[in-house]
């Protein structure tokens, strides 16, 4: 786990995988389900999470993550936070004690933020 390079290890079939999300993929993912991508859907999770791990495991397509069916929601939390990186690298969603509003990706991470911390 790398947060300056974006680098998330994530364990799939017990197997460690590198998931970071480039700009390119980024773009990919956004242009596809834009700047809220329901990370509880399997086929976009599959998709997403494809994007990610395609430049280090390009044997890991949409279709291979939907056939190993990891844990839905443990593994939507690991690319969600490869994804939180890729906006904000090592710094955190704060700055200087105000909340950084006009990110594209607002509502999806206040979303899960929500869903994880139990608020």
């Amino acid at each position: 786990m790398n947060r300056i390079t974006g680098e998330k290890i994530i364990q799939i079939q017990g197997k460690p995988h590198v998931l970071r999300f480039t700009w390119r993929a980024v773009a990919e993912v956004t242009k596809k389900y834009g700047d809220n991508p329901n990370l509880f859907d399997p086929e976009v999770i599959a998709s997403v999470a494809a994007a990610g791990l395609r430049d280090r495991h390009p044997d890991m397509t949409a279709e291979r993550i939907m056939e190993i069916s990891p844990p839905l929601v443990p593994f939507a939390k690991d690319v969600q936070e490869a994804l939180t990186w890729a906006y904000f690298g090592a710094e955190e969603a704060v700055a200087n004690g105000d909340v950084k509003k006009k990110s594209p990706a607002t509502g999806f991470w206040r979303r899960f933020k929500a869903l994880f911390s139990g608020e």
